[in-house]
């Protein structure tokens, strides 16, 4: 199941799917700083129940600041003074749960790769919230995003086995036309999801389409492998950006929970993640 979900019409596009019905199950797809001085020194989010699916915010949060006045238009945007401003709508945000202000070095966060900045900034909003972080990112799973992003769609995922050999239980995946940055795509999915702002697949408060990104984000993915040992549970992701003719910008994930043997080809952990961004 997949929906399109519209933000901006003239500026960024989203949509995500949530299909975990590898097996049997089947899941609904329902899918701060002002400036950078004071955006850099950041640690640790203390981790706190926050708002986790299956409940979702009361209301759509539109950033606060509008950093898509402060970021360029129509191209990538890793800039310091554009990224602040995202962090400070993100954290002003994340305020109304409560989970508090999200806490890394926001410099070193900009010196990662794109795909490595969408893997670490969707970590960050799980563990703070005292989910489980996606372990890492693969090849094989960075080639599914990657084909998302080229396309302009959800990446997709079939029956095929991790690279290792793990059967994959559940999947869902996000992409994001438009937006300037790998934190501009988050605010979208994560906050500005819901009725009331420019979600397509949200005509009402009560649509399936309300808030598919954020519950693929902080999907409680243990959840799926209730069967599977927990020495053989497997949550892993993969995340790609490319230009596009349409949005200028595409990025996309997938998110993947595997009962089996330890997948090979991991390119980026959370661990080196961590540590990328002074949390270690």
């Amino acid at each position: 199941m997949a929906g399109t979900f519209v933000f901006r019409v003239s500026r960024m596009a989203l949509a995500a799917v949530t299909l975990a019905a590898l097996a049997t199950v089947s899941v609904r797809a329902s899918g701060g700083a002002a400036s950078f001085a004071r955006a850099v020194p950041r640690g640790r989010a203390t981790p706190r129940a926050g708002i986790v699916p299956p409940r979702n915010p009361p209301k759509n949060i539109p950033p606060d600041p509008d950093f898509y006045a402060s970021c360029a238009v129509g191209t990538l945007d890793d800039t310091a003074p554009c990224n602040a401003k995202v962090l400070e709508a993100i954290d002003r945000a994340r305020g109304t749960e409560p989970v508090g202000p999200l806490r890394f070095n926001l410099a070193k966060f900009l010196k990662l790769s794109v795909p490595d900045q969408l893997f670490t900034i969707a970590d960050l909003e799980r563990v703070s919230r005292g989910e489980p972080p996606m372990a890492a990112l693969t090849v094989q799973m960075d080639k599914a995003a990657q084909a998302g992003a080229d396309s302009g769609n959800d990446p997709s995922w079939s029956a095929t086995p991790l690279s290792g050999g793990a059967q994959v239980v559940a999947w869902g995946s996000n992409w994001a036309g438009g937006s300037e940055s790998a934190l501009g795509a988050d605010d979208g999915w994560m906050y500005d999801d819901g009725y009331g702002g420019h979600n397509g697949g949200c005509p009402s408060p009560a649509a399936r389409g309300c808030w598919g990104h954020r519950d693929n984000v902080l999907r409680q993915w243990r959840g799926d492998l209730s069967g599977c040992r927990a020495a053989d549970s497997r949550l892993v992701m993969g995340a790609a950006y490319a230009r596009s003719s349409k949005w200028a910008t595409s990025f996309a994930e997938i998110f993947v929970a595997a009962c089996g043997h330890e997948p090979s080809g991991e390119v980026y952990t959370w661990t080196e993640a961590q540590a990328a961004i002074g949390l270690r």
